[in-house]
């Protein structure tokens, strides 16, 4: 009975564990850290990703994997090259961008469809230079995600310390049903 008791309470953190790590592979999916087993579609098929390379950099790719918005980009209809990627908003039909150029100055971008259709299927997107006073109009209606290079760090982190209790606990589980046959 003490065995059951004590196979059963792993069996109960073993979830836990794992209920935790779904999570915040949910919350990293924002953040650009890779994900595992949450994939949100953002419009138009884009996906954050973070550059965990020296120096670390933030960038949404296009369905196809290729960088659509990083450091350095131009777009047609905007005056400045991004210098900094400080955050993006989305809602279902479009995708906002909070940057810097190279003065430091606060700019924002948002998408407009091109006309052109991608191979699949999305529409071709560029982006376009957007106001102060425009961004606060539309800003509510985004969800916002702000870049932080420390908090995607710390979740990649602490998904690593749950995949390693998981195991852990997995190994010591099978260890224990071993025995108790």
């Amino acid at each position: 009975m003490k065995n059951v008791m004590k196979f059963s309470g792993l069996g109960v953190l073993f979830l836990v564990l794992v209920l935790l790590y779904l999570r915040y592979d949910k919350t990293g999916y924002y953040y650009g850290v890779e994900c595992s087993f949450y994939n949100k579609n953002m419009p138009y098929g884009l996906t954050p990703k973070i550059n965990f390379d020296y120096p670390q950099s933030f960038c949404l790719l296009d369905e196809d994997g290729f960088e659509l918005v990083g450091i350095g980009f131009r777009y047609k209809q905007s005056s400045f090259r991004i210098k900094n990627f400080l955050g993006y908003a989305y809602n279902d039909t479009s995708v906002l961008l909070k940057c810097t150029d190279s003065l430091n100055n606060i700019k924002y971008l948002v998408s407009y469809e091109t006309g052109y259709n991608r191979n699949k299927g999305h529409p071709d997107i560029s982006f376009k230079d957007i106001d102060n006073d425009e961004y606060n109009k539309i800003k509510d209606n985004y969800q916002c995600i702000e870049n932080d290079e420390e908090k995607a760090n710390t979740i990649r982190f602490i998904k690593f310390l749950y995949i390693v209790g998981i195991l852990l606990l997995l190994f010591i589980i099978v260890r224990k049903l071993l025995r108790f046959t």
